[in-house]
């Protein structure tokens, strides 16, 4: 029997700080301005806000949005053609998530798509946007389409069940109307500050993400921590500021992999179970649909995205190589230690011969690994106690 291995992980960027396109801004290097947000110490009264009530989660400037703006009148066409969302259809005020994908069909980056008046935004994962706007600059010949970095909007996460809460009890401007579908955003005036605020997916929990003048973000934040709203059961709701180890734990609860952590380059969209949320099968053509269309119609793929729960109390290292029946199946991508279960779990996309719920995997360095079904914790309903 062949002893574990490490293997290096499918990624484009370093495991830490790397996060998916519309994640956390916590997962992309957040600090929520106090010194012991993400600590140890606080990671119970972290998770117990994000679980019950609200999380406020701050992305700093250092770390780095990679976040684009596209403009100019053809650009719902040519972004069309390029990702695996229906985008030329977007509406000022809705949103979309998806994958850039090459002529192989294998993934580039993922990506949310935010159609605001006279501009797309597209949030990637960070490292990603000039290596994507390079990639389709090289299909740009006589369209009206001009890419830059977005420069003055950073993001604060409300995060939780609380999160709409908090957002009603702020100085907002009379009359505005709360975005209800998934990435839809809005502009309104919050404490005099002009912001969007979008309807964020993918972290787990219930979230608002508030896009504030960079100028701004400091200010705005400190007047939300004093904010208190009232919740459902009228319960009195004030967010806690958390960290990135925080919301880590919760996505991976959750079951939902991050770009550069769980899956990159080498991957497919149907191995990272977001094919639903991902990829339309009815837009037409796009830069490797051939491939993501004949995988979705002909027979799938080898390898699926699956949970991992760990024996002992050793949270697994990164890219460590899986095996099962003495063959190597998969490596370990995110690996935390999850507060709802007390126990180490993780995600891993693995072949499918070893991907049954219940499989025993071999792990270098700790206890055996069992295959979970996803999502390892059931988020929807909001934690008690």
């Amino acid at each position: 029997m062949s002893a574990p291995t490490k293997t290096p992980a499918p990624t484009v960027a370093a495991a830490t700080g790397a996060a998916s396109a519309g994640g956390a801004t916590g997962a992309q290097g957040a600090t929520a301005g106090a010194g012991d947000a993400g600590r140890p110490g606080r990671l119970a009264e972290e998770y117990a806000a994000i679980r019950r009530g609200c999380g406020l989660a701050a992305r700093p400037p250092a770390a780095g949005a990679d976040t684009m703006e596209m403009i100019g009148p053809d650009r719902h066409r040519f972004l069309n053609a390029y990702v695996t969302c229906e985008v030329k259809g977007l509406a000022v005020g809705q949103g979309t998530y998806g994958f850039f994908t090459s002529a192989q069909g294998r993934i580039l980056a993922d990506v949310v798509v935010l159609a605001h008046e006279d501009r797309f935004w597209l949030e990637l994962p960070p490292g990603r946007q000039e290596a994507i706007a390079e990639h389709l600059r090289k299909y740009l010949i006589a369209d009206r389409v001009e890419m830059r970095p977005l420069g003055d909007a950073l993001p604060l996460t409300l995060a939780g069940p609380g999160a709409e809460a908090v957002l009603a009890a702020a100085e907002i401007a009379p009359g505005f109307a709360l975005p209800r579908e998934p990435w839809a955003h809005a502009r309104t005036v919050v404490a005099g500050v002009e912001i969007v605020v979008q309807r964020t997916e993918r972290l787990g929990v219930p979230a608002l993400t508030l896009w504030v003048p960079a100028a701004q973000i400091e200010p705005l934040r400190e007047r939300l921590l004093t904010w208190s709203g009232r919740g459902g059961s009228g319960e009195l709701v004030r967010p806690v500021p958390v960290g990135r180890e925080v919301l880590e734990v919760v996505r991976t609860e959750a079951g939902l992999p991050r770009f550069g952590q769980d899956f990159g380059p080498p991957n497919f969209p149907q191995e990272t179970g977001a094919t639903e949320a991902a990829v339309s099968f009815t837009k037409g053509c796009y830069l490797g649909q051939e491939v993501v269309a004949r995988i979705h119609y002909r027979g799938g793929v080898q390898k699926t995205l699956c949970g991992l729960v760990f024996d002992g109390q050793a949270v697994a290292e990164p890219g460590t190589a899986l095996l099962f029946e003495g063959r190597e199946a998969g490596i370990v991508g995110t690996a935390v230690h999850s507060l709802a279960l007390d126990r180490p779990i993780g995600l891993a996309i693995l072949h499918r011969r070893a991907a049954a719920p219940g499989s025993r995997l071999e792990l270098a360095g700790g206890g055996p690994p069992e295959v979970r079904a996803l999502p390892l914790v059931d988020l929807r309903r909001p934690e008690t106690g």
